[in-house]
């Protein structure tokens, strides 16, 4: 691939709008998401964001795009606890790892998670944006599923869906209410172990 102006690949500049635009989204809102604001923040010469990405629509397909790739990247390199919870230890592997998730999430990725959170209630307003949305949210609650079938659990899906949206509402409280508490790892681990419990109580 020949490099750019920048001194980088084409794919490389996409891949730092589309970071860049993340970034933007987090800090200042779906209003704030320009091409020239995405320019500025990834330190690309201007006309670089659209040149990559034509239209304000085609660079939030990006972004959900790339959220999922960095997401699913995440808990691809989880190590497997083999979602057993046939004892209190194997409970409390999962739960932990669980934990693990929403801390990373709020903190190192915390941009990426308030990026994800507005941008997937504009996506439900955009028909073009539904299948990016679809296929990132299907992708999380198929590998939950599959774990939670190895439990024993008929209803995998079901329950994997009850999970994947627990998680997302203690994501969001922890973004639009962090003034209430109750978000560090004590009290995220024990909603998620109570959630866990619910959910295998049935899986015998």
């Amino acid at each position: 691939m020949a490099p750019t102006a920048d001194g980088g690949s084409g794919q490389n500049r996409k891949q730092r709008a589309a970071d860049a635009a993340i970034e933007v989204i987090a800090s200042d809102g779906l209003r704030g998401l320009t091409h020239r604001a995405v320019d500025a923040r990834a330190g690309l010469p201007p006309g670089s964001t659209s040149s990559c990405f034509r239209t304000r629509l085609a660079l939030l397909a990006a972004v959900l795009d790339r959220l999922a790739e960095l997401d699913e990247a995440v808990v691809t390199a989880v190590p497997d606890t083999g979602w057993s919870t046939d004892t209190p230890e194997q409970r409390a592997a999962i739960v932990d790892m669980l934990t693990d998730l929403l801390v990373y999430w709020l903190g190192p990725a915390r941009s990426r998670t308030r990026a994800r959170m507005e941008l997937y209630v504009d996506a439900t307003r955009r028909a073009e944006l539904l299948p990016e949305l679809q296929a990132a949210n299907r992708r999380f609650v198929d590998r939950a599923a599959e774990g939670i079938r190895l439990t024993g659990l008929t209803n995998s899906d079901q329950a994997a869906r009850m999970l994947v949206a627990h998680m997302d509402g203690l994501l969001y409280d922890a973004l639009a209410r962090p003034y209430l508490g109750g978000h560090d790892r004590a009290a995220l681990r024990e909603s998620l172990d109570t959630l866990v419990r619910g959910i295998t109580s049935h899986s015998t």
